[in-house]
């Protein structure tokens, strides 16, 4: 008993009774969802709790391990964290006990709860982007309600409410930090003030050709391409105006689109043994670069 949590300890009852948990969550979209569900019982010997659980409620805590791996990602985590924090939720919603009786899996195009109940429950990734700051706010929310700061169904409508912002930045804004970065990899890598111009109106046009041609469809490789070699063009004609070396205005032109975050993630996965999506990534990640090289290159063999 030395062990058990404060919030453990306010549970504690006789093993032969259960513990009934109402929330009173008044707002967002889980309300009266979750109205009635039994916690863990503990008794005197370390471990021998169990979870006893109706089957609503069951299939709220799935439904939110669903959803926390669902939005990271699509929005950018690795393999090995999105498996980790659904593993904490459904760890900490039905007891360390209880462990034994479920396990999750993540692959990049969906997300699997397997119970103690006989179910299966799968939620499928139709698309994966970046968002960093939704992978943040996440964290923190799993962190909370593993830390007894929320309740799960206050954590299920957070999740919803970041599941549903689609807010982005401004579009001038990302441009405008897009040329920056175009702009400063070229005297990072020993040009001249003279290449900057070039590289940045290389780099902004093929960030805001790929932005628009995404919105409009989902062709992987192919818009990384054109979206190269339509900036490597601007570039080009640029750097004839003002400039002198075309690799390097070529080399801010790529900067923006290079998949850093989508390699990271390979590597990260493969470490943490997570073979197949690392390999995935990995090859996505070379494909996309290849496209990227291959639109510049087509560039310079055509004009240079």
């Amino acid at each position: 008993m030395k062990n058990l949590t404060k919030n453990q300890k306010k549970r504690q009852i006789s093993p032969s009774k259960n513990w009934i948990w109402k929330d009173h969550l008044e707002t967002g979209f889980s309300k009266r969802i979750l109205t009635q569900c039994t916690m863990p019982t503990y008794n005197n010997e370390e471990g021998k709790g169990r979870a006893y659980l109706t089957s609503e409620s069951h299939s709220f805590i799935i439904q939110t391990a669903l959803l926390t791996g669902k939005i990271l990602l699509e929005n950018g985590a690795e393999t090995a964290r999105v498996e980790d924090t659904m593993e904490r939720i459904m760890r900490k919603s039905l007891g360390v006990q209880a462990a034994k009786s479920y396990y999750t899996y993540v692959t990049l195009s969906g997300v699997f709860v397997k119970t103690g109940l006989e179910e299966n429950s799968f939620l499928r990734i139709d698309s994966r982007g970046y968002n960093l700051e939704k992978v943040v706010k996440v964290n923190q929310i799993s962190r909370d309600f593993t830390e007894d700061k929320i309740s799960l169904a206050e954590m299920k409508t957070n999740l919803e409410a970041i599941d549903y912002d689609d807010r982005k930045d401004a579009m001038w804004k990302q441009l405008l930090f897009t040329g920056l970065l175009s702009g400063s990899i070229v005297l990072i890598f020993g040009g001249s003030f003279d290449d900057v111009p070039s590289s940045i109106v290389g780099g902004i046009a093929a960030y805001f050709i790929f932005q628009k041609l995404t919105n409009l469809a989902d062709y992987p490789f192919i818009f990384e391409f054109l979206s190269t070699f339509a900036g490597g063009l601007c570039g080009y004609f640029v750097n004839q105006l003002v400039g002198s070396e075309i690799n390097l205005t070529m080399i801010g032109t790529v900067v923006p689109l290079v998949p850093g975050i989508g390699i990271t993630n390979a590597i990260r996965d493969l470490m943490a043994r997570h073979y197949i999506s690392g390999i995935i990534r990995l090859f996505e990640s070379l494909f996309i670069a290849a496209a990227l090289g291959c639109g510049v290159a087509l560039v310079i063999l055509l004009f240079n």
